[in-house]
């Protein structure tokens, strides 16, 4: 338990950065959040870099902190002005969901586990046409494509996430990690889509970005546990 007292204080951290910048988003403090925001992650990516070494690496470590740092990519590029950057983070966001699937698969899913395909493509199916149309009516329908492979990919993740439960690899502290952290990404990127391409909404801004980060404290602190 001592090899992780100060990457807990480093995950504990970026809690603090992650509060300042949903507190940046609420009152729309635009430089408040462009510190606040990648501090987040840096955090983060210090905390499960440092187990990663202590550890010695190990399959979920080195994919989860892969994925941090394409996370971290994303955010920048998500944060800079004008819509020329948005792929480039939809690209980084891929990369980092891959990356979460990679580290939550070391075999093919268990059978037991093929039923949580079943809500999860019932809430693409209800969020992902809209958003698709959205993109289009908006101007952008070279975004459509990008978006369903994300949209696959997240729900791969998500997926992945709650098969911990049937996999023997993972202990009882890090499922409910797991699932939590994915099913909070899973979220935080419907609310984004459906904000960027359907609705616009203050409330929904601030929604996506406290579940985002929510959903990497989780899984950063899968590493963590992990490790023990």
């Amino acid at each position: 338990m001592a090899l992780l007292v100060f990457p807990l204080s480093l995950f504990a951290l970026g809690l603090v950065f992650a509060i300042v910048d949903w507190v940046a988003v609420a009152i729309e403090h635009k430089t408040l959040e462009y510190v606040a925001k990648p501090a987040t992650l840096l955090a983060f990516i210090a905390g499960a870099g440092l187990v990663a070494m202590a550890t010695g690496g190990g399959r979920l470590a080195s994919w989860f902190l892969l994925a941090l740092i394409f996370s971290l990519l994303g955010d920048v590029f998500l944060m800079l002005p004008g819509d020329r950057w948005f792929p480039l983070g939809l690209g980084a966001f891929l990369l980092a969901q891959i990356c979460y699937v990679v580290g939550l698969t070391p075999t093919l899913p268990p059978a037991a586990s093929l039923w949580v395909i079943v809500p999860i493509v019932a809430l693409d199916l209800l969020v992902l046409p809209r958003v698709i149309r959205g993109a289009s009516e908006g101007g952008a329908p070279e975004l459509r494509i990008p978006i369903v492979v994300y949209g696959l990919a997240l729900s791969l993740t998500v997926f992945s996430g709650w098969a911990t439960w049937y996999r023997p690899g993972f202990s009882p502290d890090v499922r409910p990690l797991a699932s939590m952290g994915t099913t909070l990404f899973f979220s935080s990127d419907l609310m984004l889509a459906w904000d960027r391409f359907v609705h616009r909404s203050k409330v929904l801004r601030l929604a996506v970005i406290v579940t985002y980060h929510l959903a990497q404290l989780a899984l950063a602190l899968a590493v963590g546990i992990h490790a023990l």
